[in-house]
């Protein structure tokens, strides 16, 4: 088995590997490599598994070069970016693809001259151990990985899905469901800055840095409405009080970005456009709801909001490399390490001694 970077003219039989898993998620794809070369700055280099002339596996990555304190690299940077490694179903060698490519990831890093390289696990990983074992870190960091398991469409898909939510969360819906909000999906630019806008305001009142403009404006240019992505949009007596950005990939659709005004949060009119949402999920074929990473007990709202949803929940990690002595990144302070290394993951913040307790790439909203 060899390894090697991914090229234009195989990327059709990447598309084919990753379609492969119902399990692959939006952030391994190829639109999504497009939408990471816009909005961090930095290189991807994507590596792949071959027997003989056959891609069997897949490693997505992006470096950030030329940085100040040294080179990082990154599978992938972002938000809660972790499509993890990709092997063919069929393939009966599954664990020796995964352990030639973490190889193929560490030789990369030192090649670039990597100060740190940080390997990120999917949802569900099943194997933690190997991982562990082929990783070489020197930092182990986490997330909560949260996922719904959609019903099956069908006349019942009301109540079907009402049965899998918890009884607080079915009550909030009902309330919303008789206020009088109305929703839809659209694709206009009104909508789009829209969302922006609004959830530009939710991230200052908890005090967490928005996603930036730069992706509000690349998602049309990139993706496809309606197959890739979705905008919703909620409004009571002619004004908008809310919106939610879904994206669409294989059998998941990605819970990215809500967005509430703050005089509307009693209407629970998220819990209204999640609820239909899903129940649209599941008529184009949907089975997974992915809510994305959270941390605890920082986010314990937010995730007492989505277990609710009849959400399973995994852990996730974050395995860190170092390549040489990083002193000189210990002694910095969270807040230059960000303006830094925008969108990147370093190392947990846990380590620069009592200036953080987080590690860098944790999805950030806020709850309803």
């Amino acid at each position: 088995m060899k390894t090697e970077l991914l090229t234009t003219s195989r990327e059709e039989e990447y598309n084919q590997l990753i379609l492969k898993d119902e399990r692959s998620l939006f952030n391994s794809s190829l639109k999504f490599r497009e939408l990471l070369r816009r909005i961090t700055d930095a290189t991807d280099y994507y590596l792949i598994a071959l027997d003989g002339d056959r891609i069997v596996g897949a490693l997505p990555a992006f470096l950030k070069l030329n940085a100040k304190y040294g080179n990082v690299l990154n599978s992938l940077p972002w938000y809660g970016s972790n499509p993890g490694i990709t092997v063919d179903p069929s393939y009966p060698a599954r664990q020796q693809v995964k352990v030639s490519l973490l190889s193929a990831f560490r030789e990369l890093a030192q090649e670039k001259k990597a100060v740190t390289s940080t390997i990120i696990t999917r949802p569900f990983e099943p194997d933690s151990d190997l991982y562990r074992e082929h990783t070489k870190y020197d930092f182990l960091d986490s997330r909560i990985g949260m996922i719904t398991t959609l019903p099956e469409f069908s006349d019942t898909i009301d109540s079907d899905l009402m049965a899998i939510i918890h009884s607080k969360t079915r009550n909030l819906i009902r309330k919303a469901q008789k206020s009088g909000i109305k929703f839809w999906h659209d694709d206009s630019s009104k909508s789009l800055h829209f969302l922006a806008d609004v959830h530009r305001q939710n991230m200052e009142v908890v005090g967490a840095p928005p996603k930036g403009l730069e992706l509000f404006d690349v998602i049309p240019r990139i993706f496809t409405y309606d197959k890739d992505y979705r905008i919703y949009i909620a409004e009571l007596d002619g004004v908008k009080i809310g919106a939610l950005l879904l994206t669409y990939f294989s059998k998941t659709v990605e819970y990215l970005v809500p967005a509430v005004l703050v005089d509307y949060r009693s209407y629970q009119l998220l819990n209204l456009l999640i609820f239909n949402a899903m129940k649209d999920g599941s008529g184009k074929g949907f089975r997974y709801w992915n809510w994305g990473g959270t941390t605890v007990p920082s986010q314990q709202g937010v995730y007492h909001f989505k277990k609710r949803w009849g959400s399973d929940e995994c852990t996730y990690y974050y395995y860190t490399h170092s390549y040489t002595d990083i002193s000189h990144l210990l002694s910095q302070s969270k807040e230059t390490l960000l303006k830094e290394y925008p969108h990147f993951y370093v190392l947990p913040f846990s380590e620069l001694g009592n200036k953080g307790k987080e590690g860098q790439n944790i999805q950030l909203e806020s709850p309803e």
